[in-house]
């Protein structure tokens, strides 16, 4: 149990406000199994503030980032080059937004929840110091706990986080709304803006704020689409002068094109290049592996070219691929790569497997009641797409994942051993009972009854196969 006491002992008009979130907060930070009535997404993040991240909900905050210099590190994805000024933009925005009302302020980050910069005026600039909004600090959600900037980086959207909503008691007077920013590609954080008011709601809404920062957003998918036309025609010029299977992949690792010799490989547009993990030898989906160092290279050599040899389903042994950037000005943007010889040669690159990491000891859900429970994975036989919606097949019966996207659902559950079955299935490997054909379809059953059957999409059969050892 974690003894836990308010910051203050006054009650003003804004702790009153919030006296029924204070009273959920206390109680879920000395030891409730459920948050009770707060919004979603703060229930979400004090699970993983509590049961993930292990942040006591009494200490002060935030702490000054350890090493400054981690911020020009190519290998971190969240501070690779900010799309078109993007931060001088955000100032413009967040200094004028500051402007416009006192007891306010405005914090533009990285997108690692660094504070870059701040701006405000009246009693919320006074105490920003006290409360850590001051540049160098970092404000991401395992190390600040439950916050506007560190949320809102979490969740890739608009968030607001009111008073108790705070996992920190040290931020119980505060009131903010943060939005980020996204690659548009890779989905990686690039940099936040946040509101903040002292002792008072924020004076402006999420959809107000999300209104106000649209030429910044517009300017990231303006890049995005310059971007995606630069690939698409070098893809289209390399499949004019050469022969075999050709593919383009993003800098994310999903494959953006893909001509019919490496879709009979396996190259499917929009998917990840992730291998079957169940898979012995790695095919053309393994492509993805590359791409850190694809990324690395060409951005200290934009002429660079390098090879790599992967397993081929069609040939049945392995084939070289000659993996040539696609650059921007200097700036890597894509790849492609082809197993035609026409395309030169270049520098072998070595198909690494991909870093381990560890199974989610907990994966959160929706409760019968709307309330928020935590499953094992070893609890959860399937899950099902519905929409964005995914649905988990439980022991408990059926429940919501809070996770929306089957594609994120899926990443997330790849190393507990849950594999991509049909475009909308997934199965846990553990939970498979049998086996059986439905006419002309294969079908996996995990328990006894009816909703237990999961249909085999075609193109997954092979993968199945060899992950239940029946090649």
């Amino acid at each position: 149990m974690i003894p836990v006491r308010g910051a203050s002992s006054s009650r003003s008009s804004f702790d009153r406000a919030f006296a029924r979130t204070h009273a959920a907060w206390e109680r879920f930070a000395a030891g409730a199994e459920h948050p009770g009535e707060v919004p979603l997404a703060i229930a979400m993040s004090w699970h993983r503030c509590r049961d993930v991240y292990r942040i006591d909900p009494t200490r002060a905050c935030p702490a000054p980032v350890e090493d400054p210099d981690d911020a020009d590190d190519p290998e971190d994805p969240s501070t690779r080059q900010v799309h078109g000024g993007l931060l001088a933009r955000l100032g413009a925005v967040g200094a004028a937004l500051a402007a416009t009302a006192g007891n306010r302020v405005a914090t533009v980050t990285d997108g690692r929840g660094t504070v870059l910069a701040v701006w405000g005026d009246g009693p919320a600039r006074r105490r920003a110091p006290d409360a850590g909004l001051d540049p160098a600090l970092a404000w991401s959600e395992p190390v600040t706990g439950t916050n506007g900037v560190g949320t809102s980086i979490v969740q890739r959207r608009v968030c607001s986080v009111r008073g108790p909503e705070h996992w920190s008691a040290a931020l119980h007077q505060w009131s903010c709304t943060g939005v980020a920013f996204c690659d548009p590609v890779t989905a990686s954080p690039l940099a936040t803006l946040t509101l903040s008011s002292w002792r008072e709601m924020v004076p402006i809404r999420p959809i107000d704020l999300l209104v106000a920062t649209e030429s910044v957003a517009a300017v990231l998918q303006g890049t995005a689409a310059r971007h995606g036309r630069r690939i698409a025609e070098a893809f289209a010029d390399l499949e004019r002068r050469t022969s075999g299977a050709l593919v383009a992949l993003d800098l994310g690792g999903r494959i953006v094109a893909a001509n019919p010799a490496a879709r009979r490989r396996g190259a499917v547009p929009g998917e990840y290049a992730t291998d079957d993990p169940a898979g012995p030898r790695r095919g053309i989906r393994s492509l993805g592996r590359v791409v850190p160092d694809v990324r690395e290279r060409a951005r200290d050599d934009p002429g660079w070219r390098g090879t790599v040899s992967l397993w081929s389903a069609v040939t049945d042994d392995d084939e070289t691929y000659r993996v040539i950037p696609v650059v921007a000005g200097s700036h890597p943007i894509a790849f492609l790569a082809c197993t035609d010889a026409r395309a030169g040669s270049g520098e072998p690159l070595e198909d690494r497997p991909p870093r381990t990491r560890r199974a989610p000891c907990r994966v959160p859900a929706v409760g019968a009641g709307g309330q928020i429970v935590v499953l094992r994975p070893q609890e959860i036989r399937s899950a099902r797409a519905d929409g964005h919606a995914v649905w988990f097949a439980t022991d408990h019966g059926p429940r919501r994942a809070t996770r929306r996207g089957i594609d994120r659902v899926e990443r997330d559950l790849a190393d507990a051993g849950f594999l991509r079955v049909h475009r909308s299935h997934l199965v846990n490997l553990a939970r498979v009972r049998d086996v059986a054909r439905d006419r002309d379809r294969l079908v996996i059953s995990t328990g006894p009854g009816d909703d237990d059957r999961v249909p085999v999409a075609r193109r997954f059969v092979p993968a199945v196969r060899r992950a239940l050892g029946l090649a």
